[in-house]
C-alpha cells in the first residue's frame, strides 16, 4: 500500500503513514458523528450535568456530537438561571406591592 499524500511504500494496517503523518484510514468505530437527539433532549430538560460529561466522553470520536450536547446543556443552564432570577425578581416586586 502506498500513501496517498507522499507516495511512500507504508503497511496495509497503517493508520498514518510513518514518514509524512498523514491519515491513511478513518477510525470511526463509533459510528457517524450527528448530534444524539436523546442525549439532547435530557440534557436540556432534565440532567444538563449529562451534556456536560458527554461532551468529555465524546470530544475526540464524536466532535460535532460532543459539541452539540454541550451547548444543549449550557443553554438549559443559562435558561434556569435567567428564570430563576426574573421569577425571585417578580417575586420581590409582588411583595413590595402587597404591603
Amino acid at each position: 500500500m502506498y500513501c496517498p499524500n507522499c507516495g511512500d511504500q507504508i503497511s496495509a494496517y497503517a493508520e498514518v503513514c510513518p514518514k509524512c503523518g498523514v491519515r491513511v484510514k478513518e477510525t470511526s468505530s463509533s459510528g457517524e458523528d450527528k448530534p444524539n437527539i436523546a442525549v439532547n433532549l435530557i440534557s436540556f430538560c432534565c440532567i444538563p450535568i449529562l451534556g456536560i460529561v458527554m461532551f468529555f466522553v465524546w470530544k475526540d470520536n464524536k466532535p460535532r456530537a460532543a459539541k452539540s450536547a454541550l451547548i444543549w446543556a449550557l443553554v438549559s443552564i443559562v435558561l434556569w438561571f435567567i428564570l430563576s432570577f426574573g421569577f425571585g425578581l417578580l417575586g420581590a416586586v409582588l411583595e413590595t406591592m402587597n404591603y
